[in-house]
């Protein structure tokens, strides 16, 4: 029986309904978010861990199922690390009746030809979802959620912690962890919560990203003359560039592509853009088109992938040559 993942997170009990779940996909986030709401919801269980080379090696699978535990009446088994190399031992051990046991089994990305897959895909008695890599709206639904009951709670805070996170959910759980922590009270304080979150405040580099966005070249050769951009920090900035990337093509979207209509459409964005860079992201949005904008983006995917398989490069000069090429076409678009 195929699930949605937004509906176990809504309500992980709907698992209780089948003997076993197979829970797969990139985002190690929500597998760890659903992996402790199920322990909460079973404290007075006995939970047992397996990997899958422990499988492989021994019955233990076998044991612990149709074996009564000496612990507590109900059984919780995680099997971490799944793939078809369990298929058999998997597919025997769920043929039987089982009883006071859950089986919840975590892999990472599955084939549609998986076995695995196809096991719990076409059984009524088992379930299965994938969880999909989060978008901005669904870290956005994820921070409200978390932090519903807090006041001070702005879109701009929001914002800044999605940006800051590169899109990872289990950042964004350490951040609310300290948010949660440190505002006993359930009343946030802007200015605080800069302090306590691992937000990087850089706005040397937003001046390099909307004046090359604005192919402002000579702005741009002395920004980047006096300032020193940092190798460490270089997946920060292209974060940051695709970022600002995104929110254009969103607001080109909502507004149909009419420029007349970008003002309003840029109103409507959730988190919204801080005011300050209102009229920096308009100037952006008639320098560039949708189909100049994705090809952006996938020259931001490269730079990306270029520094991440070549350890040898300085990734600085990586990010000013990208800085260089934007502003270089930004400054001949007339969109």
């Amino acid at each position: 029986m195929i699930l949605k993942s937004y509906i176990v997170e809504q309500n992980v009990e709907v698992l209780k309904t089948y003997k076993a779940t197979l829970i797969y996909g990139a985002n190690g986030g929500i597998k760890s978010d659903i992996k402790e709401e199920i322990r909460k919801k079973n404290k007075d269980s006995e939970i047992i861990t397996f990997f899958e080379s422990d499988i492989l090696k021994k019955d233990l699978l076998y044991e612990n199922i149709y074996n009564q535990s000496l612990f507590a009446e109900n059984k919780i088994i995680f099997i971490q690390e799944a793939a078809d190399k369990i298929f058999n031992q998997i597919s025997a051990c769920l043929e039987g009746e089982i009883k006071n046991i859950q089986i919840y089994i975590f892999a990472g990305a599955l084939e549609k030809k998986s076995k695995l897959r196809s096991l719990f895909e076409k059984s009524k008695k088992m379930a299965v979802f994938a969880c999909y890599e989060d978008n901005e709206r669904t870290l956005i639904n994820y921070i409200n959620k978390e932090l519903k009951n807090f006041k001070g709670l702005t879109g701009e805070i929001i914002n800044l912690i999605i940006s800051n996170s590169n899109m990872d959910r289990g950042i964004i759980k350490g951040e609310i962890l300290k948010i949660k922590s440190f505002f006993y009270t359930k009343k946030i304080n802007k200015e605080e919560i800069l302090e306590i979150l691992n937000i990087k405040n850089d706005t040397n580099f937003d001046a390099i990203r909307d004046n090359a966005l604005n192919g402002n070249k000579k702005i741009i050769n002395k920004l980047l003359s006096e300032i020193d951009l940092i190798s460490e920090d270089a997946f920060f900035y292209l974060n940051s560039l695709n970022n600002r990337v995104m929110k254009l093509q969103e607001i080109i979207k909502i507004s149909d592509g009419n420029k007349n209509n970008y003002e309003p459409a840029l109103e409507t964005l959730r988190p919204p853009i801080f005011w300050k860079d209102k009229p920096v992201v308009i100037q952006q949005l008639r320098k560039w088109n949708m189909k100049e904008l994705n090809n952006v983006a996938i020259k931001i995917g490269e730079t990306e992938i270029l520094m991440k398989k070549t350890s040898y490069l300085r990734n600085d000069i990586v990010i000013k040559d990208l800085i260089t090429v934007l502003t270089d076409q930004a400054s001949t678009t007339y969109s």
